[in-house]
């Protein structure tokens, strides 16, 4: 995996040439495993975090080698090793979830709940008590709030393609989608003071935006990266709900004597879709490091200077904090066409700098719409 992602972020074929060898070997011999009578009841504690693994990074490979256009790469991206971690994590659930849950496991099951999202399905009931897969704390609280959110997109694309009205169900759909709006702006409320961020403008020409890494001379500044991550996940998970709740109320045609609640509700979401995506575009100069803050001690108001820093390369693994969040942004209905475009530039920019060859496609008309 490390020489796909070496080869694609650096233009090194010949990285390519051995990762591709070494994969398929490694692909030879999970297939034989798999092929042994009763392989996953043989999975236990001292194998099934290798196993997890191994899927991942096997998956990580096939989606460093997809890129559009490319001759060599196969356009038909698959989900098979998706499915793969699913059913292992499956066996831990069953078997050996009576053992705290480690590092491995927690994240396993938060990128399949992201794969469940972007596929459309719905999360299996085993799947939905992050207390059992390690969760705690605010953490667990964001968890309780998202599986939901999962469940509800998932049900509203269901409900769009039935035939005939579906009144009664969409109204409840979108009061469900209303309640976890409500439930993210209470868990925001939570963090501690430092958490918070600091809005700054940028002193540049107005015809400068959008470009490369800002969309508008509007940033926001963070104490540490990591909270800029979970706040970037808060504004994705808001535009979430919101374009979810857009979708819903397209199903419930107005009620004439309804229409001023009906059109009132269309605006509540359209106005909070377009906040989040603001403060995420904002957000995302900060994640990939593009500008630094510095306090003017001799300021009698705590004034603070803004310098720019596009100049140097972008650490991968900045790159990588950005690029779930960019992938709702970019696959959601409802957003501004100019902005959407932008993010879904940057998201195509962090593939290529994370050498994951699948998110350059979201610059296509193959990327994912959700």
């Amino acid at each position: 995996m490390a020489l796909a992602v070496y080869s694609r972020s650096m233009q090194h074929p010949p990285a390519a040439t051995e990762a591709s060898s070494k994969y398929h070997r490694l692909l030879q011999v999970a297939q034989e495993r798999i092929a042994q009578v009763g392989f996953l009841p043989t999975l236990d504690e001292r194998n099934i975090e290798a196993c997890l693994l191994a899927v991942f990074l096997m998956g990580r490979y096939e989606g460093a080698i997809h890129r559009p256009g490319d001759p060599n790469s196969n356009d038909a991206f698959t989900w098979s090793h998706h499915d793969g971690a699913m059913a292992i994590l499956k066996v831990w659930n069953d078997n050996l979830s009576h053992n705290p849950a480690n590092f491995i496991i927690k994240q396993t099951r938060r990128g399949l709940i992201r794969c469940c999202l972007l596929r459309n399905l719905p999360l299996p009931d085993w799947m939905l008590d992050g207390i059992r897969f390690g969760e705690h704390d605010l953490e667990l609280n964001y968890d309780r709030i998202f599986v939901r959110i999962v469940n509800l997109h998932y049900a509203s694309a269901s409900l769009q393609q039935k035939n005939g009205l579906q009144i009664t169900k969409a109204e409840m759909l979108n009061n469900e989608a209303r309640e976890l709006d409500k439930a993210l702006q209470d868990w925001v409320v939570q963090f501690p003071s430092t958490w918070s961020y600091q809005r700054h403008v940028l002193t540049e020409p107005d015809d400068l935006w959008p470009r490369r890494h800002f969309y508008s001379s509007i940033v926001y500044s963070y104490s540490k990266p990591g909270y800029a991550t979970v706040w970037s996940q808060y504004f994705a998970a808001r535009m979430l709900i919101n374009s979810t709740r857009l979708r819903v109320l397209d199903l419930s045609p107005p009620n004439p004597l309804a229409d001023f609640t009906y059109e009132h509700q269309r605006l509540e979401c359209i106005t909070q879709l377009k906040s989040m995506a603001g403060s995420l575009a904002s957000t995302i100069p900060f994640c990939l490091e593009r500008f630094k803050v510095a306090n003017n001690p001799n300021s009698p108001i705590c004034q603070t200077s803004v310098t720019l820093n596009t100049n140097e390369e972008i650490k991968p693994y900045l790159a990588s904090l950005a690029v779930w969040p960019l992938s709702i942004a970019t696959s959601l209905e409802g957003i501004d066409a100019r902005q959407q475009q932008w993010f879904r530039s940057e998201l195509a920019r962090l593939g290529r700098i994370t050498g994951s060859g699948v998110l350059e496609y979201a610059e296509t008309d193959q990327w994912t719409t959700l």
